[in-house]
């Protein structure tokens, strides 16, 4: 991307918007909306088509996290469409560690009963309506991104023989420009456009059980068969005047609400470096948090109340010194893709969606024969015995995605979210204290200089990338705090944020000019 990029301007229009990382998927979400269908349903459609379009970034073999604001004041669904470790999966068959890809990294999927969920609670349209234009492209094909094609050519390294076949039929990954098919995806999308349940009782859960077998995984058609999806309240906090929503745990949405909270007990800084500091030792405290304290609610206590309390906000916030770097909360060791979308509808029906395979390509398998690219999921428990985050069978690990929703008055007034594994909660503070505290525009929340701290997939170690517009001045006065920094590209900071405001009678998209295919449109 040119480092001279310019701003974008925000999108405008009055009855429907819908906001993705692709054109293809804005277009197909688009569709419903102009032909009778819902936010819920144009959310789904769109997702359904990014498991095609931006396969290494989610897929049928992930899961998917939805904020549904249906209905009126206080009317938010949250929707945690997160799967569970295999019951067969005891410690002691993870002593050399939980791998990186492989059939033994994967968690039972749970995008696609998800949609169901969400569908049978707020959808007006049939899944064989919502999952045409991902037939199609599956079927036909769809031109390869040059982002994808980067993307495929690190991911042939993990991938074994059914996902060569798939991603690299004549032996090499497809260049950009190039026409990419997948048949037999296109076969199980037809099977699900007839039920969406048959994913987990029937053919397809039964060839990802056979191929789980053949290939040493844990996969039994009972952890298929007793998958649920959980429809939970948000977890808020008031922010400044604001109610900010997030998803609940399993996923890690609470550590931006902590965030948000410590931020809060004090001013924010006119000082750029200032600003970033505070920001970054707020985020560090919450991290902190969510590492001792969160599992999964199922299987761990946990009182989410006193955490995200403005009382233990301001136990945390006087730990911060504005004039050094404190270290990180804990140093456990750790290339992550996600993709994010939000629409709003004519009747102003609010979905925040973000689905995910975890790390890029997931566990680089696909069930030979399904088209199916299976998550890697495992990673994110951990095998230390005092952590509420261990290992255990049936149980959902600690989730990077997350979405939220800032209300005024009880109703929605903007949604938002980002891919970037661990890096979302970083970019989301940054996002919503740069419309609140900043009062800045959409698009230009959007567009301003942003940092990121340690890797996308680890938070073992504190470094922080700035993106270049912030200046030598800035990265000078962090180091003398005690941080380590780095300049990166002018627009080269993680993420690819979606914001979608409603503004009375008006809707107001905006998309992040990062990776550089972001789609906002509406009618």
């Amino acid at each position: 991307m040119d480092e001279s990029w310019p701003a974008q301007e925000a999108r405008r229009a009055p009855h429907g918007m819908i906001a993705t990382v692709n054109p293809l998927a804005s277009a197909a979400g688009l569709r419903i909306l102009r032909h009778g269908g819902n936010a819920v349903d144009a959310a789904i459609a769109a997702g359904a088509v990014l498991t095609v379009v931006e396969p290494l970034s989610g897929q049928l073999g992930g899961d998917a996290f939805m904020l549904i604001a249906e209905g009126g004041p206080n009317a938010v669904t949250a929707i945690n469409g997160s799967g569970a470790a295999p019951l067969a999966s005891r410690l002691d068959r993870f002593a050399g560690g939980i791998p990186e890809s492989g059939w033994l990294a994967a968690t039972v999927p749970g995008i696609v009963d998800a949609w169901r969920v969400a569908l049978d609670r707020h959808g007006t349209l049939p899944p064989a309506a919502l999952l045409e234009d991902a037939i199609a492209y599956a079927e036909h094909g769809f031109p390869v991104t040059g982002r994808l094609a980067r993307n495929l050519r690190e991911f042939m390294k993990i991938a074994n023989p059914a996902t060569l076949a798939v991603f690299a039929p004549d032996g090499r990954p497809p260049g950009e420009g190039s026409v990419l098919r997948q048949p037999d995806l296109a076969r199980t999308l037809r099977n699900l456009a007839e039920g969406l349940d048959g994913f987990y009782r029937g053919p397809i859960a039964a060839a990802i059980v056979q191929a789980s077998a053949q290939g040493g995984g844990l996969f039994s058609a009972g952890d298929f068969a007793e998958h649920r999806t959980e429809v939970l309240k948000p977890i808020s906090t008031t922010y400044r005047g604001w109610t900010v929503l997030e998803q609940p745990p399993v996923s890690q949405g609470v550590i931006l609400l902590v965030a948000l909270n410590i931020i809060e007990t004090s001013r924010i800084p006119a000082d750029p470096a200032a600003r970033v500091h505070q920001q970054v030792e707020a985020h560090k405290l919450a991290l902190g948090e969510r590492l001792r304290r969160v599992g999964d609610p199922r299987v761990s206590k946990l009182d989410l109340e006193e955490i995200v309390s403005k009382e233990r906000a301001n136990a945390l916030a006087a730990r911060i010194d504005m004039q050094r770097a404190a270290p990180l909360p804990l140093q456990p060791a750790g290339q992550p893709d996600t993709t994010y979308l939000c629409v709003v509808d004519a009747d102003r029906t609010v979905v925040s969606y973000i689905h995910s395979l975890y790390a890029s390509g997931g566990n680089g398998v696909i069930a030979d024969g399904t088209g199916i690219l299976l998550n890697n999921r495992m990673r994110c428990f951990n095998l230390e015995p005092d952590s509420p985050n261990q290992l255990a069978p049936g149980k959902r690990p600690m989730h990077t995605l997350n979405s939220w929703m800032l209300l005024r008055s009880e109703t929605p007034a903007v949604v938002g979210g980002t891919p970037g594994s661990f890096w979302q909660v970083q970019t989301n503070l940054q996002l919503i204290s740069n419309l609140v505290d900043r009062g800045m525009p959409l698009q230009m929340a959007v567009d301003a200089p942003r940092w990121t701290m340690g890797a996308p997939t680890s938070w073992a170690d504190a470094a922080l990338s700035l993106e270049g517009r912030f200046g030598e001045g800035t990265a000078a006065r962090l180091k003398e705090w005690g941080h380590s920094v780095s300049l990166v590209g002018n627009w080269q900071a993680g993420g690819a944020a979606q914001l979608i405001q409603l503004d009375g009678a008006m809707l107001i998209g905006a998309g992040d000019p990062r990776p550089g295919t972001s789609c906002v449109i509406g009618y």
